[in-house]
């Protein structure tokens, strides 16, 4: 299990509203899922947006919170928030030091050579999901973490092509094995 450290949790996000809040505080008091955005205009982030709308009510039963991050403007992710009426904490980090931090991958521009890339495409697209324009960094992939208040790491999920995204059915089972307790 990784352990963010103290300099990770001193780390700043931004509101919608451009207000600064410190990353540890996001999961100082409950466990959440971490979602990490590519940008806000990807259709990957918009179809993994929806997916996780699907569970955030079990997500919640269990006692945590989703929150989500992207690394365009406080403009940008407000636009987000109103065009996908998602009820959950939503910020940006637009330096990226966040995903620095947790280790997100930053591909070279030969991912779209790789068949995984057409085939998440391809769903996604089939699921009425579309590209919308650029809102971030292009070349950053994101990803899903559950953090602990204290900052334990007991799930990191770093998409390796844009589209890589675990199922919700994974992310509820590392939730619920990250809050059992010991045995």
């Amino acid at each position: 299990m990784e352990t963010l450290d103290q300099a990770t949790s001193e780390l700043e996000i931004l509101t919608p509203d451009g207000e600064s809040v410190r990353l540890g505080s996001v999961w100082a008091e409950r466990p959440v899922v971490v979602v990490l955005l590519r940008h806000f205009g990807c259709m990957f982030c918009k179809q993994h947006v929806a997916r996780i709308r699907d569970v955030l009510a079990d997500v919640r039963a269990l006692g945590a919170e989703v929150a989500v991050i992207g690394n365009g403007t406080p403009f940008m992710a407000q636009a987000f928030v109103e065009d996908y009426a998602f009820e959950v904490p939503v910020f940006t980090n637009p330096g990226r030091d966040v995903y620095r931090a947790l280790g997100a991958k930053r591909p070279s521009s030969a991912f779209i050579l790789r068949p995984s890339f057409w085939i998440n495409s391809f769903r996604a697209f089939r699921a009425g999901f579309r590209q919308g324009a650029l809102q971030g960094d292009r070349a950053q992939l994101g990803g899903v973490f559950i953090v602990l208040p204290g900052g334990a790491m007991p799930f990191a999920h770093r998409s390796a092509v844009a589209g890589d995204i675990p199922s919700n059915a994974r992310v509820l089972q590392e939730l619920r094995s990250a809050l059992a307790p010991a045995r």
